[in-house]
């Protein structure tokens, strides 16, 4: 079933411009998550990631402010959606044992190739991002860069992943999570509701939420634009805001901590910006 919505979603993008605002509607989160896998496992585009020069850049200077905010300064990190390694080689450079994630095993396998190369070591997990399992308390970092945070369809499938994040990381570990943030949006009552009506009528995307889109009709993001509906989102996940990078528009970042004892799951005060 989930390959004949990708494949009814892909033939809706082919259709027109008219109806492609409609392919994103007729899959469900499965759907939506498989049909961005099946844009980046493309060998070309595996290959793209793994460029020597992309993965030379390291880390951009808006992730190296995250990681100054960060408490956190050694130990163990999971570094989710690793791509070819363009962030876990730099951060296992930094003394720090880096394990990669990617739902593409090529992606894995060319990020594990490419830290060798650099002289540094990074393990790596094939797994898809929103159902993580990994031991608990094992992680001391949680890393997600890219936009990567908005990858994921659903609020409710976010907050689920949040919560085996939190499950990942040790008491007063954080989460470094990078997302798509546009506060300009906009979204007409009449779109929402037309755009729900048809995810309603095909069983399809009946989580849709305004924000959501295929971007370039090749994968899954939601782009986010409430504060405080993204901090609410964060600490619905067990998970305290420590920081929010909040530009005018591209890619927004936050600094989450796990509460060092049960006692202080509580929000935390934002420190200052």
């Amino acid at each position: 079933m989930s390959a004949r919505r990708v494949g009814l979603a892909r033939a809706v993008i082919a259709a027109g411009a008219k109806l492609q605002s409609l392919a994103l509607l007729v899959m469900r989160p499965d759907d939506l998550i498989e049909f961005s896998r099946q844009a980046y496992a493309g060998p070309l585009v595996v290959q793209d990631w793994g460029r020597p020069d992309l993965v030379a850049e390291g880390l951009y200077p808006n992730e190296e402010a995250l990681l100054a905010r960060c408490p956190v300064r050694s130990g163990r990190v999971l570094v989710l959606d690793v791509g070819g390694g363009r962030e876990a080689i730099p951060l296992a450079r930094q003394g720090f044992e880096v394990t990669g994630v990617d739902f593409v095993p090529e992606m894995v396998s060319l990020a594990v190739s490419n830290a060798a190369a650099q002289g540094v070591a990074l393990d790596g997990l094939v797994q898809e991002i929103s159902q993580l399992d990994v031991p608990p308390g094992l992680y001391d970092l949680v890393w997600i860069s890219s936009r990567m945070y908005s990858s994921v369809p659903t609020r409710a499938r976010r907050v689920a992943m949040l919560e085996r994040v939190r499950g990942a990381l040790r008491p007063g570990g954080c989460f470094v999570a990078m997302f798509d943030w546009d506060p300009t949006q906009r979204a007409t009552w009449r779109g929402v509701a037309l755009r729900r009506f048809v995810a309603l009528a095909t069983l399809g995307h009946v989580g849709y939420e305004p924000g959501d889109k295929l971007l370039h009709n090749a994968e899954f993001i939601h782009t986010f634009g409430d504060e405080r509906a993204l901090r609410e989102e964060f600490e619905a996940g067990g998970l305290n805001v420590l920081h929010l990078d909040l530009p005018e528009g591209g890619h927004g970042g936050a600094v989450l901590q796990k509460p060092a004892s049960a006692a202080a799951a509580q929000p935390a005060k934002e420190s200052e910006q």
